[in-house]
């Protein structure tokens, strides 16, 4: 893969993350409001890893 791909993909997760707040912000902020509220460390950190996972899994599996 060349750099232009890696920013490509960067710039993709960007536009990605960005459109529920952009879309619905109010809806956003009370989400992640709640997030904080009751989310404990330990959770949060776990659905990071499964999310990163997930991520590696399909680069894996579109790039082999």
């Amino acid at each position: 893969m060349t750099w232009q791909t890696w920013v490509l993909a960067l710039a993709l997760v960007c536009i990605i993350e960005g459109l529920i707040p952009f879309a619905a912000p109010d809806k956003w902020l009370e989400s992640v409001q709640e997030i904080g509220r009751i989310g404990k460390p330990e959770v949060i950190r776990k659905i990071g890893l499964g999310l990163l996972l997930i991520g590696v899994g399909v680069i894996w599996l579109v790039t082999a």
